[in-house]
């Protein structure tokens, strides 16, 4: 088989393409490249690019010289160049041919772009531009818009339940991850963590064939401005308060109080961890300095002892009555307490008691959107922050959005 012919078939040509020449070249940093030409024969006809249109042997009008990145050869950079034509199409007048090795407008052949893709999954952009020798801005545009592509084939009709958090992007500036929590996978990125967010949330749904009305239930954090946009924006959906933060927001408070007491007690010098994890997470040493500290008739151990009651609520409530039953309690304990931390966790669960107590009628948490937030931080951290929003989103997609790339890559 001669050169032309391995190339025809590597490149998986189809009549009336064909190999017009392969030759080895130096390139721009003294490193040889392969570039390959591609053409046709004089007279060849082709189909019209339009869509849905049926004619199927247009004479070539003119061509414009195009060159489109390919896949390494081996060690070498590799460039196919072709000559491509214009047709006139009786009903649409004169247009490009759209050709089978790349996405039209793109400099890029569809291998390579399907590769770096593929690569983004797991790689920093900007190192995979390293690797392949092109500017990182460049392959965004591409990544960006295979995202987008695919998104646009997402289907949300039967999404019911839903999970809202909120994550850091660069400083104080925050995005909205939206996770459908049967499937477990982002359903929508938006910037802010407001009212706002809610909207551009359901306005996203509405592209994607859902349905804001038939939404059941949507688990949050204690954020006021979610609050407000699921009233306004998900009319049917019962909001439960995810319990991982309202545990969150217990710790905050016993170690409000540790620091308080620890002002004027060397005892609580470096014992942050023995209070805020749960004992079955710690040594036995920890486990048994922390018995001996509350012997000492600690306010920080009394603050602890709330949280782990807090907690033991979650475990061991079978119904909604017994859970706010001890409720109750634990938030008179509290207010009785004399440490103001805890007071003021009291009044907070007081603020949002339905919605917390909503979680033993559904029993739903946002150990979904912890999970996926987990992989959005390791993506954040290996890419060294994003300072672009979009891309921060499309790599979001990518990685947990669970998209059938493969409808628009191949």
């Amino acid at each position: 088989m001669d050169t032309t012919s391995l190339f025809t078939a590597a490149l998986q040509l189809s009549d009336p393409w064909s190999m017009s020449g392969v030759e080895f070249r130096d390139g721009m940093d003294d490193r040889r490249e392969l570039h390959i030409t591609i053409g046709f024969a004089p007279g060849s006809r082709f189909h019209c690019p339009e869509t849905g249109c049926g004619e199927a042997s247009c004479p070539a009008h003119d061509t414009t010289e195009r060159t489109w990145r390919h896949l390494n050869f081996f060690q070498y950079k590799a460039f196919i160049h072709a000559g491509v034509p214009r047709v006139a199409c009786p009903e649409h007048g004169v247009r490009t041919v759209t050709v089978p090795w790349a996405r039209p407008g793109s400099g890029f052949t569809l291998l390579f772009e399907a590769m770096v893709v593929e690569l983004a999954k797991s790689q920093p952009v900007a190192d995979i531009a390293e690797q392949v020798g092109e500017h990182d801005t460049r392959l965004w545009r591409f990544i960006r818009h295979y995202v987008d592509e695919a998104r646009s084939y997402e289907d949300y009709t039967g999404v019911e339940a839903i999970g809202i958090d909120e994550t850091s992007r660069r400083g104080h500036r925050y995005i909205t991850v939206v996770a459908d929590l049967v499937e477990r996978d982002v359903v929508c990125v938006v910037s802010g963590k407001d009212a706002n967010t809610v909207k551009e949330f359901a306005r996203d749904f509405m592209d994607h064939n859902g349905d804001p009305d038939r939404v059941r239930l949507v688990t949050c954090d204690m954020s006021l401005g979610f609050a407000k946009g699921i009233r306004e924006h998900l009319p049917n959906a019962a909001k439960v308060i995810d319990k991982f933060h309202v545990v969150k927001h217990a710790n905050e408070a016993v170690d409000r109080v540790r620091k308080a007491e620890g002002r004027h007690n060397a005892l609580l010098k470096r014992t942050k961890y023995l209070w805020l994890r749960n004992e079955s997470s710690l040594t036995e040493l920890q486990l048994e300095a922390k018995r001996g500290l509350q012997k000492q008739r600690l306010k920080t151990a009394r603050a602890c002892r709330m949280r782990e009651t807090l907690q033991d609520i979650y475990a061991d409530s079978a119904s909604r009555a017994e859970a706010e039953a001890g409720f109750r309690a634990l938030c008179s304990w509290m207010m009785h307490s004399r440490l103001e931390p805890m007071k003021a966790l009291a009044r907070q669960l007081r603020r949002h008691w339905d919605d917390i107590l909503a979680y033993f009628d559904h029993r739903r948490t946002n150990a979904v959107l912890e999970g996926l937030n987990s992989v959005i931080q390791h993506v954040k951290t290996r890419a060294r922050g994003f300072r672009n929003m979009e891309y921060f989103s499309t790599m979001i997609y990518l990685t947990c959005g669970r998209l059938d790339l493969r409808t628009v890559t191949t």
